[in-house]
């Protein structure tokens, strides 16, 4: 296969090239505004588990910093899984396993998590309800 060509030998536009670079581009700032996000989750955690069982008020405010934190991971994780849809990786087990959150006691898993089904999708539940309540 000659460079400029698609694998069929069709020459390759310009444009196409332009929206693969771009596709690539978007893959990797929202890579990297996740690692930033998930970097300030774990941070959080700690911060939250190190807080002395005696200053409620103080691990209170941690807790929702670390809430806000895992909230802000979780939405630029799934900005991550939607993009690599977009580019045409539908498998995205390795997401979950290479990045993982911090997991809190009581907090459901976020809509777009990999390890969760697919009806935990926003609104992939509603979509499952209505196939069900068609028929």
């Amino acid at each position: 296969m000659q460079e400029g060509r698609t694998p069929e030998g069709f020459p390759r536009l310009r444009v196409e090239q332009d929206i693969a670079e771009e596709m690539a581009n978007t893959l990797g700032r929202i890579g990297r505004e996740f690692a930033r996000h998930r970097e300030a989750a774990w941070r959080a955690l700690e911060e939250w588990e190190r807080c002395p069982a005696g200053a409620a008020e103080r691990q209170a405010a941690l807790e929702r910093g670390l809430q806000a934190a895992l909230d802000a991971a979780e939405r630029y994780r799934y900005f991550l899984i939607v993009q690599r849809e977009a580019m045409g990786m539908r498998d995205h087990s390795e997401v979950a396993r290479k990045f993982s959150l911090p997991e809190m006691p009581g907090r459901a898993p976020a809509p777009g998590d990999p390890a969760s089904p697919r009806l935990a999708w926003p609104g992939g539940f509603l979509r499952g309800l209505r196939r069900r309540s068609a028929g």
